[in-house]
C-alpha cells in the first residue's frame, strides 16, 4: 500500500478525476490533502469544508488534514469542528504563507488543542516561491524547541531535508516527524547515498513519511516524488514504513 500523505486540491484548479487518475497510475492507494486559509487568488483556495466535501465523496481514496490560522481567536474552535464535524485527521501550518511565526505564543493554544484531539501537527518548512510568503517563518529549526516545550504533541516536518538538522531533530524527539515532500526526493534524485544516510542520521525508520505536493494541475509530482524513494538503497521493510505504515500508525488507521 501506498499514501501520499502531503497533496493539494484547490476549488476551480483541475479536475478531480486527473488526480485520482494520476495516483492509479503510480500505484497510489490514497492520498491526504491539505487545505491553507486563508485562500488566495496566486494560490487558489480550500478551506476546511471544501475537503471535508472531498473526504465524504471520496473516502476510500481520500483523507484530510485541516487549516487554521492558529493567531486568531477562534482557531481552536475551528480546529475543532474540522476534526469532530468534517472528519479531518490533523493540522496543516504554514507560516510562511499565513503570515506567522511557529513561535507566536498564541500558537500554543492551537498545540494544546491538538494535544488534546491527539492529532498531528504538520508544520511548512524550507522553500516557498509565493512572492509575499515570508521565508524567515520557514525555518525548522523552531520545531527543537516546540518539541521540547510541548512533549505530548506531534509534530511534523513538512518538506524534510536531509542536508539541514531535520534528520537530528527527529533523531532527538519521539514525537517529531517528517515528511518527504519535494525537497527529500529531489536530493535523493541528485545524490542517491543521502538518502540511505538520512535514516542513519535520524536513528529510526519510525518517523518518515512519503509526501509528493501533487495537486490536480500538477500530477507529475507524484512520479517525481515517488521514483526516488524507491530506487534507495534500503530494507523493504523500512521503505513499507516510509510508504504507508508510518502514517497508518501516525493516524490511528487500520
Amino acid at each position: 500500500m501506498i499514501i501520499d500523505s502531503h497533496t493539494h486540491v484547490r476549488e476551480n484548479q483541475g479536475e478531480i478525476k486527473d488526480f485520482l487518475n494520476a495516483m492509479d497510475e503510480n500505484h497510489i492507494d490514497m492520498a491526504i490533502v491539505h487545505p491553507i486559509v486563508p485562500g488566495s487568488e496566486d494560490l487558489g483556495y480550500s478551506d476546511n469544508a471544501f475537503v471535508g466535501r472531498l473526504i465524504k465523496q471520496y473516502p476510500d481514496r481520500l483523507m484530510g488534514y485541516a487549516c487554521v490560522v492558529p493567531t486568531e481567536d477562534n482557531a481552536g474552535d475551528e480546529l475543532r469542528k474540522a476534526i469532530e464535524v468534517y472528519g479531518l485527521k490533523g493540522l496543516k501550518l504554514h507560516p510562511p504563507l499565513q503570515n506567522f511565526s511557529m513561535a507566536d505564543p498564541r500558537v500554543g493554544k492551537v498545540i494544546e488543542t491538538c494535544i488534546d484531539l491527539d492529532i498531528p501537527i504538520l508544520i511548512h518548512t524550507g522553500p516557498i516561491y509565493s512572492r509575499f510568503a515570508r521565508l524567515a517563518y520557514s525555518d525548522s529549526m523552531i520545531i527543537d524547541e516546540l518539541a521540547i516545550r510541548y512533549p505530548e504533541a506531534k509534530f511534523i516536518i513538512a518538506h524534510g531535508n536531509p542536508f539541514t538538522l531535520d534528520p537530528i531533530i527527529v533523531a532527538k524527539h519521539p514525537n517529531v516527524y517528517m515528511d518527504t515532500t519535494v525537497v527529500f526526493s529531489q536530493w535523493v534524485k541528485l545524490f542517491p547515498q543521502i538518502g540511505p544516510a538520512a535514516f542513519e542520521f535520524m536513528r529510526t525508520d519510525d518517523r518518515i513519511m512519503f509526501g509528493t505536493d501533487a495537486n490536480p494541475l500538477r500530477t507529475f509530482r507524484f512520479k517525481d516524488g515517488l521514483d526516488p524513494l524507491l530506487s534507495m538503497d534500503i530494507s523493504e521493510a523500512t521503505r513499507e514504513k516510509l510508504l504507508c505504515k508510518n502514517i497508518k500508525k501516525l493516524l490511528k488507521i487500520d
